[in-house]
């Protein structure tokens, strides 16, 4: 099994390599040989090669330097998504498939436009969705999104997040895009859940999820979830 960490350098803020060590541990608690490559700028590697593709936060001006390198690659990434490949673009990663940044052209992959403020909009966050229940995390950003839907809904968010959205993030088959960092998957047992059981399916097809405890991640999630909903009686 292969995982693409994609710019480990320059898209590496708030320990969110954590995503993929964990994720990969999880994997190979279910049985799985994994192998992780790093995607450093003008890289070979093709993305419909992998099972799992992550993007973590960076810098303002790394993100440019980033999306002007994976503009060369937006054929084998466009190739990989509709063919259902599991991928994760997590804080401002996520805005490299825009249509637009600041008037200038993104990837085009999802319909939304970036706008960057000069404020940072920061703090807390408890969303929503059918699929992956209640999910905890943080968001820092200096970007309003501009887009007539969103993957999750707010339940919470620090009043320091009040630009105006009640919506998050997006999916696109098996990517999903948010500014929530954390790291998102360490910190949500039912989204870590979704991707292994998801990754390893596509790859094993008679697979059957092991029961695996992980206190450490069960407990955080559930003492950040109430402390969060606290705030919310508040």
């Amino acid at each position: 099994m292969k995982i693409l960490h994609l710019y480990p350098d320059l898209m590496n803020l708030y320990g969110e390599y954590g995503n993929v060590v964990c994720l990969k541990k999880h994997l190979e608690d279910q049985g799985f040989k994994v192998k992780v490559d790093e995607a450093k700028l003008n890289f070979k590697n093709k993305f419909e090669d992998y099972d799992f593709v992550y993007c973590g936060s960076g810098l303002e001006a790394n993100l440019k330097v980033a999306l002007k390198d994976l503009m060369k690659h937006s054929k084998s990434l466009s190739k990989a998504i509709n063919n259902g490949t599991y991928m994760l673009f997590t804080g401002n990663a996520m805005e490299l498939l825009a249509n637009s940044i600041d008037g200038e052209k993104g990837l085009g992959l999802v319909s939304l436009d970036v706008e960057t403020k000069e404020k940072r909009y920061t703090g807390d966050v408890v969303v929503e969705n059918k699929d992956f229940g209640e999910i905890v995390g943080f968001i820092n950003k200096s970007t309003i999104i501009k887009t007539k839907d969103g993957l999750f809904n707010y339940v919470f968010k620090d009043a320091n997040l009040n630009d105006s959205s009640d919506k998050e993030g997006y999916r696109i088959n098996n990517l999903i895009g948010t500014h929530i960092i954390g790291p998102i998957l360490v910190k949500n047992p039912k989204l870590m859940r979704f991707y292994v059981e998801g990754i390893a399916k596509q790859n094993k097809k008679k697979f059957v999820y092991k029961e695996v405890s992980y206190p450490y991640e069960e407990d955080s999630y559930e003492v950040t979830l109430n402390a969060l909903k606290e705030r919310i009686k508040k």
